[in-house]
């Protein structure tokens, strides 16, 4: 029988190697890794038990004693390790799908959302953009965004005002550049007596941001072949409409 000198210098030093080549080897697979830990530490339990039985004869007393406490070590190290470790994993709890926001390109989140408390459906799609699809696809193209809001942020060229029975108006025109041969021309009409002030303050090659009623789109033919685009929207508003009378600003 293995005495204690034998068991500290040879046993433990088994059981490191063993237990070495069993975590290189089982690594891959924590459950299978550790339910074999746990049996090889009972063993070890186990075979420590009945060394020290021995050692210490039949008839002693401190033999009972020690065996029933290895026993019940090794039952307990068995039963805590496997519980532990081959508890089925906890469910991760599914995040929320968050739907993206739509990004605008040519308004602003402030401006869209200024223009809903007035009542008003602002496109997102630029004059330039109409004038575009106008001149590949034809009037067609463009009918469904007609009547709705537009927002115009391009330079003045030119001013004009003119009178349509009793009512005034202040005509700014502007280019809008696009894939033509010409630029297109922004008609922004204007009512004189609400926003002539403001808009004298303005001389041509400005930049001018106003929102207008998308009217109509007219093509002038130039050359044989070579057309102009005039893009007209009526009803036309200033930014300052949409802050409250204490920021306006006027420039």
């Amino acid at each position: 029988m293995a005495s204690p000198a034998y068991w500290a210098s040879t046993g433990w030093k088994r059981a490191a190697t063993s237990l070495r080549a069993i975590v290189a080897g089982c690594l891959c697979s924590s459950r299978y890794f550790w339910t074999t830990a746990a049996r090889y530490l009972r063993q070890s339990t186990e075979y420590l038990g009945t060394s020290v039985a021995g050692y210490l004869g039949e008839s002693s007393k401190i033999q009972i004693v020690a065996v029933a406490v290895l026993a019940i070590a090794s039952g307990l190290v068995g039963f805590v390790t496997t519980s532990a470790f081959l508890r089925p994993p906890a469910p991760i709890a599914a995040t929320p799908e968050t739907r993206p926001q739509p990004k605008y390109s040519w308004v602003t989140d402030y401006e869209l959302e200024r223009a809903q408390k007035l009542g008003r459906h602002l496109l997102d799609i630029s004059p330039a953009a109409l004038l575009s699809m106008y001149e590949r696809n034809g009037s067609d193209a463009v009918e469904t965004y007609r009547d709705g809001w537009v927002k115009i942020d391009y330079p003045i060229t030119s001013f004009d005002r003119q009178t349509f029975g009793k009512t005034t108006y202040d005509v700014v025109e502007a280019a809008a550049h696009f894939q033509s041969v010409f630029p297109g021309k922004i008609i922004a009409i204007f009512d004189a007596q609400k926003w002539g002030a403001q808009l004298h303050m303005h001389r041509a090659g400005d930049q001018i941001v106003a929102f207008c009623k998308f009217r109509e789109i007219e093509r002038e033919e130039v050359l044989t072949n070579i057309h102009r685009l005039w893009f007209y929207g009526t009803g036309c508003d200033l930014p300052q409409l949409l802050e409250p009378k204490n920021a306006m600003i006027y420039r």
